[in-house]
C-alpha cells in the first residue's frame, strides 16, 4: 500500500503518453545493492609523520647550581563558571557510522516540526529541488507535497527527491551506497542520486524522471522501519 500513489501516478502519465502501463517498468535494468552500506570514510586528520631515531646521543645539560624559584600558592581558587542552561544544538550524524534511516514523503508532509529542527534538534532548510526550486520553510514544503501529480512526471520526482533529501539532511544516510541508475556498472551513492535526480528535475525527460522517482521511492522505504533516535511528535500528528 505504501507505493499506491506512486503506481496510480506513473500508469496515469505512461496513459498520457500512449503506452499500455506494463510495457513500461521504470526499475528494469536499475541494480540495487544487496545490503546498502555506507562507502569507507577517509580519516578526519592526515598521519603525522614521525622522524626516524638520531643515531647520535642527546646533548647532556649541566645540572642547575640552584633550584628554579617557586610560585606561590593562588590563595583563593578560580571562579568556575556556571553549568549552561540550555543543551549543546545537536551535530549532523556522522555519515561513516549511522543505520540506513529513511522516511517516506507522508512522514515529512505531516512532521513540519521535524524539518525545523524543533523535534530532533537539527533545523533542515532551506532545501532545494534542483537550480530552479527552493523551500525556505516547513509550510512550503508540506504545500509541496500535498500538491497531486497528475501524471506530472516533474512533481513525481520531486516529491520522492525532496523525501530524500530531507533523509540524507536529517539522517546522515548520503554516504550509502544504494543503486547502479545508470546500468554501468558502478553503484551510485544516495548523494550521487539525488544529484542525478536535481539534474532531471529540472532538464530530464519524463522517462528519465520517472526512473529516478521510482529508485529515490525504494530509498524512501528502504529504511522506513527503523526506529527514530526522537519522539516525533508534532502538535498531535505522531509518528513512527
Amino acid at each position: 500500500m505504501r507505493r499506491t500513489s506512486l503506481t496510480v501516478a506513473v500508469t496515469s502519465l505512461v496513459l498520457l503518453l500512449g503506452c499500455e502501463p506494463a510495457s513500461f517498468d521504470p526499475l528494469r535494468g536499475v541494480t540495487f545493492a544487496l545490503t546498502p552500506v555506507p562507502e569507507p570514510c577517509a580519516p578526519a586528520d592526515p598521519p603525522t609523520l614521525v622522524a626516524p631515531p638520531s643515531t647520535e646521543p642527546p646533548p647532556t645539560e649541566p645540572p642547575p647550581t640552584e633550584p628554579p624559584p617557586t610560585d606561590p600558592p593562588p590563595s583563593e581558587p578560580p571562579p568556575t563558571d556556571p553549568p549552561p542552561t540550555d543543551p549543546p544544538p545537536t551535530d549532523p550524524p556522522d555519515e561513516c557510522n549511522v543505520p540506513l534511516l529513511t522516511r517516506t514523503q507522508g512522514f515529512w508532509k505531516n512532521h513540519t516540526c521535524v524539518i525545523d529542527g524543533v523535534v530532533g534538534g537539527l533545523s533542515l532548510l532551506p532545501v532545494s529541488l534542483g537550480a530552479t526550486t527552493t523551500f525556505d520553510s516547513s509550510l512550503e514544503v508540506q504545500a509541496y507535497f500535498k500538491t497531486p501529480p497528475k501524471g506530472n512526471a516533474q512533481i513525481i520526482l520531486g516529491h520522492q527527491l525532496l523525501a530524500a533529501k530531507l533523509n540524507a539532511k536529517a539522517f546522515g544516510i548520503g554516504n550509502y551506497i544504494f543503486a547502479d541508475v545508470d546500468a554501468d556498472g558502478d553503484l551510485e551513492t544516495v548523494d550521487e542520486i539525488l544529484a542525478l535526480g536535481d539534474v532531471a528535475f529540472d532538464a530530464g525527460d519524463d522517462e528519465r524522471r520517472l526512473v529516478l522517482g521510482a529508485v529515490l521511492d525504494e530509498l524512501n522505504n528502504a529504511g522506513d522501519g527503523a526506529s527514530l533516535p526522537f519522539e516525533p511528535a508534532c502538535g498531535g500528528q505522531g509518528g513512527k
